[in-house]
C-alpha cells in the first residue's frame, strides 16, 4: 500500500487529495484494514480521537444503526466514490481499535458528509 502525504497550506493532510487504499470486493465483505498512522495522528490533531464532534456522533450512528448519508455538494463525485468506499470498508474492519476507526472515519466524514443523516 502506498500512501502519499498531501498537505494544505496550513500543514494538514488534504483528505480530499489523499491516496487512500483502493478496496476490492473482498475488502468490502471481509475488511482487514488497520489504521494508517498518519491519518490517526491527523485525527488526533484535529480533535476526533475521543472527540465529541457531530461527526463522531455521525460515525456512531452509522456504525451501530445504519442510515442514509448526505454528501456535501462541493466534493468532486469521482473523488467522493473512492473516499467513501474506503471509509465504508475501514468502518467494518476488525483490525483497528474501535476508537481509532471512529477518529479516522469521523475526520474523513467531516470533509465529505453533512453532519446529519438523511431523514427522508
Amino acid at each position: 500500500m502506498t500512501t502519499k502525504k498531501t498537505k494544505t497550506a496550513s500543514s494538514k493532510i488534504n483528505l480530499l487529495e489523499y491516496d487512500y487504499p483502493k478496496p476490492t470486493g473482498a475488502d468490502m465483505v471481509f475488511p482487514t484494514y488497520d489504521a494508517i498512522p498518519e491519518l490517526l495522528e491527523e485525527a488526533k490533531v484535529r480533535g476526533f480521537l475521543h472527540g465529541h464532534t457531530p461527526y463522531n456522533d455521525l460515525f456512531s450512528n452509522l456504525f451501530f444503526n445504519g442510515g442514509k448519508v448526505v454528501f456535501k455538494e462541493d466534493v468532486d463525485p469521482e473523488k467522493l466514490k473512492v473516499i467513501w468506499v474506503y471509509v465504508r470498508s475501514f468502518m467494518g474492519s476488525w483490525s483497528p481499535k474501535h476508537e481509532h476507526k471512529e477518529a479516522i472515519c469521523a475526520m474523513i466524514m467531516s470533509e465529505i458528509l453533512e453532519p446529519k443523516l438523511d431523514e427522508k
